[in-house]
């Protein structure tokens, strides 16, 4: 493994960014986007005929925040629309024939959706109601016949990103809604939205989402933003924290406005981000926080199931369950991907269907293993690393067939899970000028992710039981006359004083009694 100095480290720090960091006057025109100029001119249009406009969302992050983005601004122009959220558990995903049954528009804009929705695209149209379908999610070989698609994933759309999340799209179509009506707005103001948007969506942070984050997360709990709901997620869930990272996004937000749509239904995380009183966004904040706590009971006692009666022999995991909570199947196929290194399906059977969600591993792309068997689902979509679909019972194994036989192309190699690990830095140079490089490049998630690094051959010299009830460990370790402290966030993992340990980890800044200090974040024990 190759051993690093401060230099060889900026340098592959610095090559993450081949253009330098950017800045907003190099994004590319929204007009690239296909569809957005004639977009754009439709929904101009119906302002000005006072045409009645619904906005169909989605119930998880990205679909939240676009939704939140769209109504704040039609406020700001004084003009009334509708926000429609689907309900996971009466609705199902995206814009369905079901939920249409409750929508009546002059014009439908989704956002974060509707790529795959060619049954509701032409119910609208004989409907005489233009649809405007605005998604990043993958497209199939053809597109649902709506009055425009404007998803940079078109192969015949020019936009040069195409790793963007539902919010970015939404937030370019406003620009180009701008220039049509020459408006006077500030789209700026959304960026600390589109930033949780980009995280709790797992974009790839460089480039401009890099960008976006960066300004967003300066935005989100400066004094001068008017955001109630960022101000009281400050108040509340971050009140020991003088600065926010990307991970405490994705840690501690992405979970809270996800928990309303996995358990009853996303208008309450809504509803909280678009809160105008402090005592309306504390209420909402206490009832997602309710609905965050179930979610883990929930997800711990499937996780356990799924373990206990999983077959695990095979390439790839799937497992079918009857009645499982279709909120949060998601999240314990990441947490079984994460325990067996192999892609899951975690799905869940009430009456004649199945529906459940999938989550990939390295190089295995979830999108084509669904697609490969999608002739025997009902509905289905996502991406390289996720995906969801529903099918009738008795198309169960031959789904299942498919994705074994779909799996025999990948080799071992394709199932390693790159961790971005740099290589072995010296310990001598774990200082305040290594904080200070790996604070340049600042926000880090998936694409930049924070640097790892080894250890080898660490003594114990002591080990501090720590937590709440005594479940973590702080290490006191050394090589050679190098002393330093580290931490061991893993319940299942002891270490004894005198052991010899190598392992990865994090270089983190503490300070105690006005003492700055490194501290070693252990992510992995390797011996």
């Amino acid at each position: 493994m190759e051993k690093l100095t401060l230099e060889s480290l900026k340098i592959i720090l610095e090559n993450r960014f081949p253009n330098g960091f950017l800045s907003l006057s190099q994004l590319p025109h929204p007009s690239l986007l296909k569809d957005s100029t004639k977009s754009a001119e439709r929904i101009a249009k119906a302002i000005k005929n006072n045409e009645k406009i619904v906005i169909i969302g989605d119930y998880d992050v990205d679909g939240v925040i676009s939704s939140a983005i769209a109504s704040l601004f039609f406020k700001e122009i004084n003009y009334p629309i509708e926000i429609v959220i689907p309900n996971r558990f009466s609705d199902g995903y995206g814009i369905t024939p079901e939920l249409l049954n409750r929508v009546s528009a002059d014009l439908v804009i989704t956002v974060d959706n509707g790529i795959n929705s060619f049954r509701s695209a032409e119910i609208l149209k004989n409907r005489g109601t233009d649809l405007i379908i605005t998604d990043h999610h993958r497209p199939a070989d053809s597109l649902p016949n709506a009055f425009a698609v404007i998803n940079p994933k078109r192969l015949d759309c020019e936009y040069p990103l195409k790793d963007i999340c539902g919010a970015q799209i939404f937030w370019l179509l406003l620009g180009e809604i701008k220039r049509e009506l020459n408006l006077n707005i500030d789209l700026g103001q959304y960026l600390d939205l589109i930033a949780i948007a980009i995280i709790g969506d797992v974009m790839p942070l460089r480039g401009f989402n890099h960008l976006i984050v960066k300004m967003g997360l300066k935005k989100m709990f400066a004094l001068n933003n008017s955001r109630i709901s960022m101000k009281i997620l400050k108040d509340k869930v971050f009140a020991s924290k003088n600065i926010i990272s990307s991970e405490d996004i994705a840690f501690q937000i992405s979970p809270r406005i996800n928990s309303s749509g996995r358990i009853s239904d996303a208008s309450f995380s809504l509803n909280f981000i678009l809160a105008e009183t402090e005592y309306e966004a504390n209420s909402l904040l206490n009832i997602i926080n309710e609905f965050n706590n179930t979610r883990k009971d929930i997800e711990y006692n499937i996780f356990k199931k799924v373990l206990d009666e999983v077959d695990s022999s095979n390439s790839i995991i799937i497992y079918c369950g009857e009645d499982l909570h279709e909120g949060v199947v998601g999240i314990v196929a990441n947490r079984i991907v994460e325990k067996f290194n192999k892609p899951a399906f975690i799905l869940s059977q009430k009456g004649d269907i199945i529906k459940g969600s999938a989550r990939g591993i390295g190089n295995i792309d979830i999108y084509k293993l669904i697609e490969n068997g999608s002739k025997f689902l009902l509905r289905w979509g996502g991406h390289k690393k996720a995906g969801g679909l529903s099918l009738k019972v008795e198309n169960f194994e031959n789904f299942q067939n498919s994705l074994l036989d779909s799996m025999k192309i990948y080799k071992e190699t394709d199932f390693i899970n790159k961790k971005d690990i740099f290589g072995e830095l010296d310990l001598k140079y774990l200082s305040k000028e290594l904080i200070i490089l790996l604070d340049n490049f600042e926000p880090y998630g998936e694409g930049n992710e924070r640097p790892t690094f080894l250890a080898r051959d660490m003594f114990v010299l002591k080990a501090y039981n720590i937590g709440k009830s005594g479940e973590y460990q702080k290490l006191i370790v050394r090589n050679n006359n190098i002393f330093l402290e580290a931490l061991l966030f893993k319940i299942d993992i002891k270490i004894e004083i005198g052991a010899i340990i190598s392992f990865l980890y994090r270089p983190i800044s503490s300070i105690f009694k006005g003492e700055e200090k490194i501290q070693l974040m252990i992510q992995q024990i390797i011996n």
